[in-house]
């Protein structure tokens, strides 16, 4: 056992992290009661040390902790060992609801608190429900974890719970700090953060430890005596974290046909969802039943922990977890006999516990974070964009088998033992042609990545690619699914919307999903608040006055703002033209998340069942009235599209148009263009189609005007996606425009470099041979290849500077002249 204390006492984090997976992997299954001692006396600063493990970015290592830290991993078994309560999480650390419940649960320290009058009155008129916190609910008031003086110190967990709720902890964790090497030789009390000072709380049973424990940052002596600051950002994605809490996800709520029964749910599960929901889903605002000792009041109003990277994504993977579950659809799902009426009409539909418990306060969720974004100069696109992805998954179950399916690939909960088979081929991964087709229906979902790395695009089943190849060659198209969506070489965009091949079908339908829709009726009507939100029309508008070809304004969006000055600035940086947001990441996922909205909204389905019963009663409206605002309905008394709706669309629509230039955007402009025609709902509104070029331009000035845009006073033309087009020139009426030809000189190329012809001075073979180092530059650096018209193309770009003979041969001389001068 002195493996682990000399793992635990080494400085370098990922040595200290190779050592101790290396002692668990190897000996924990050897372990007897005096090494179990050791790791419960241990456990509080190991779990200190994993928070900055997480931040570790080698592929080894991560492997290597996912078997260590793995529910059915050696550890779990020992830390199911100790069943009574021995670990004290920290008052000061719990969620607010959890927080608020657990003071006023006191009833005999009132006045040692501080709590105020008005607090104890509601305390006392508060005795005999759960205080608004069904996770100190389940565990309940003796559990609470007093100091030998009285003092609550927080609450008493078992070691599985501990682990749990640290593990939960961590994506809200305000701050992250490396452990003290000189306290990892000491046990119990002794180290540091995690001294509790006594384990003599109620219902918290003597364990021989030398004291409670309790989680890092429990007290003020966190990080002291040497330890210092990680370089890992709070908030930000780990890839490890995130493979482990879906690996708890499946143990501990695992897939199953039918639900079980509420008898014989197991507590862990119970446990588990009542964490997430407390932790990571349902926070609320502190209010005045907190003593002013406990209140986290910093003077000005910092964003939303919920609203950081880890915490967006792990909701989504949650969300994504309770959907992908055939329970949901066997209960919830209704079918349809061939006249049209329900064929399950004696049965109540009703969906799962967990769905339930974490479904509608995850709408209420969103609804929230969407206002407290809108009201942050300083909140980056990249964190709306999430944010919208998580309202997109939760909207659409038919799509979470699929969409689970894809994130699994990407951060697959069971540990690889062996790297990729495709990393051991000996030709180019960006070269080889795939033959299954990108599934068009899931872009603008993908799964965060950290750093500039790509997520691998999602691919059709082969049983579900045949079917719908089949369907496209019965509809007389004869053109794959493929060549549909425009991911053959050469395919037009035109050629790919005419084809008009189907989206590939989900688990069902809006309409056989009626039950689940209204449940969450509110959350749809979040729509036109994510198209208006300032950060969203400050991209669009530009993107659409560059579709117009006028120059940049920024006036004419008090229709959206609800002010006359302009959407809030890109961060602290000046707004970036149309030309650069059409090179930028952030901007090209949100415009595929906007995409994603538009083909969402566009399902005659599920625009159907909306208008059938456009919120009568406004089910799942959180209490909040600024989120309440957000929450609009599509249609308006008469069974029509709402018109603030309809210019919000349009606006989004010709911004997207004016982006058709980009490769990845140009299959799901498609999907949206081929809906959009066919709805009953939208074919009135007559946004123009992908294909009908002609008319994207007329469109975009005539949707500027509406809003209240003017175009530019001078002769300033703006720069269209491609030569040869017409150019909107201002004449002396308000409203009439006259066309000239863009010089050629104007044009610009937008794509990727390996779309290029051979230049003038480029050999073939160079070119081949650069090509192949950029390919083996993203498999190094883990990135995906990107993909084009043409297919895929690596993301690096360059080592094509390196295929002029010219430049390779300057290049060489000055090496030579560097080395032999």
């Amino acid at each position: 056992m002195a493996g682990i204390a000399a793992a635990l006492s080494i400085g370098p984090e990922a040595d200290a992290c190779r050592r101790f997976c290396a002692e668990v992997l190897g000996a924990a299954r050897h372990w007897g009661p005096s090494e179990q001692r050791v790791l419960f006396e241990r456990l509080p600063l190991l779990l200190q040390r994993l928070y900055v493990w997480f931040g570790l970015s080698n592929q080894g290592l991560e492997e290597a902790l996912l078997r260590t830290f793995h529910p059915t991993g050696p550890l779990s078994a020992h830390l199911a060992v100790l069943e009574s309560p021995a670990f004290v999480f920290p008052l000061r650390r719990l969620p607010p609801r959890a927080l608020r419940a657990a003071v006023l649960s006191i009833s005999d320290h009132d006045r040692s608190l501080g709590l105020p009058e008005g607090a104890r009155a509601y305390n006392r008129g508060r005795d005999n429900d759960d205080l608004g916190s069904s996770w100190f609910a389940l565990l309940g008031p003796s559990r609470l974890a007093r100091s030998p003086a009285g003092d609550v110190e927080g609450l008493s967990l078992t070691a599985q719970e501990f682990v749990l709720t640290c593990l939960v902890h961590f994506l809200v964790a305000e701050t992250l700090f490396a452990p003290a090497v000189g306290q990892a030789a000491s046990g119990g009390g002794s180290a540091g953060a995690f001294a509790s000072g006594g384990s003599s709380g109620s219902g918290s049973g003597g364990t021989g430890f030398g004291g409670g424990m309790s989680l890092p940052g429990a007290g003020g002596s966190w990080g002291s005596g040497g330890g210092g600051r990680t370089s890992r950002t709070p908030g930000a994605l780990s890839p490890c974290f995130e493979r482990l809490l879906l690996a708890h996800l499946q143990a501990h709520l695992p897939h199953s046909q039918y639900e079980l029964a509420y008898a014989h749910e197991p507590r862990a599960a119970r446990f588990l969802m009542r964490l997430l929901h407390e932790f990571l889903v349902a926070p609320q605002p502190l209010t005045e039943a907190l003593p002013a000792s406990l209140r986290r009041d910093s003077g000005a109003p910092a964003l939303d922990v919920r609203a950081q990277p880890a915490a967006l994504h792990a909701a989504r993977l949650v969300t994504l977890h309770m959907l992908a579950n055939p329970a949901l659809r066997q209960g919830c799902e209704e079918s349809f006999g061939s006249n049209g009426l329900s064929a399950s009409r004696g049965r109540v539909a009703r969906i799962t516990r967990e769905v339930t418990l974490l479904g509608p306060p995850s709408g209420q969720m969103v609804a929230e974070l969407l206002v407290c974004l809108a009201s942050q100069k300083q909140v980056g696109l990249e964190t709306l964009t999430s944010l919208m992805r998580l309202w997109l998954v939760l909207l659409q179950p038919w799509k979470a088998r699929r969409l689970y399916e894809w994130y699994l690939s990407v951060r697959p909960a069971e540990p690889r033992l062996e790297p990729p088979s495709s990393q051991s081929s000996g030709l180019p991964q960006a070269i080889k042609k795939t033959t299954r087709p990108v599934d068009v229906a899931l872009l603008g979902l993908e799964p965060e990545m950290p750093g500039a790395a790509e997520a691998p695009a999602p691919l059709v089943p082969q049983a579900l690619a045949a079917a719908v190849e089949a369907q496209a060659g019965t509809n007389g198209t004869g053109a794959t699914l493929a060549a549909a969506v425009g991911l053959t070489s050469g395919l037009s965009v035109a050629a790919a919307t005419a084809s008009s091949a189907p989206l590939v079908p989900g688990d069902g339908d809006a309409l056989s999903w009626r039950s689940y829709v209204m449940k969450f009726q509110f959350a749809y009507g979040l729509l036109e608040g994510f198209l208006t939100t300032p950060l969203h029309m400050k991209l669009t508008l530009e993107l659409c006055r560059y579709g117009a070809g006028w120059s940049t304004n920024t006036a004419g969006s008090a229709m959206f703002t609800g002010s006359d000055q302009p959407p809030a600035a890109w961060g602290s940086a000046p707004s970036p033209t149309a030309l650069q947001l059409l090179r930028q990441r952030n901007a090209i996922q949100a415009l595929k998340a906007l995409a994603q909205a538009l083909l969402c909204f566009s399902d005659p389905e599920l625009l159907q069942v909306l208008r059938s019963d456009s919120l009568p009663d406004r089910g799942g409206v959180p209490d909040k009235s600024s989120a309440e605002a957000k929450a609009l309905p599509l249609f308006d008394d008469s069974g029509v599209l709402r018109p603030q709706l309809v210019m919000a669309t349009s606006v989004t629509w010709a911004a997207l148009l004016a982006a058709a230039s980009v490769a990845e955007l140009q299959p799901l402009l498609a999907a949206v263009s081929r809906q959009l025609q066919h709805s009953p709902a939208w074919v009135q509104h007559r946004l123009p189609a992908l294909e009908d070029a002609e008319r994207h331009r007329p469109f975009a000035q005539q949707v500027l005007q509406e809003i209240g845009q003017r175009p530019p006073p001078a002769a300033t033309p703006g720069r269209p996606p491609v030569s040869g087009t017409a150019t909107a020139e201002p004449s002396s009426a308000p409203y009439t425009f006259g066309w000239s030809v863009t010089p050629l000189s104007e044009a610009q190329f937008v794509g990727s470099e390996w779309q290029r012809p051979l230049r003038g001075g480029e050999v073939e073979l160079l070119l081949q041979v650069t090509y192949w180092v950029a390919d083996l530059t993203d498999r190094m650096l883990g990135r995906e290849p990107r993909l084009t018209t043409c297919g895929q193309v690596p993301q690096t770009e360059w080592p094509r500077m390196f295929a002029n003979w010219k430049f390779l041969m300057l290049v060489f001389l000055l090496l030579q002249f560097a080395v032999f001068w």
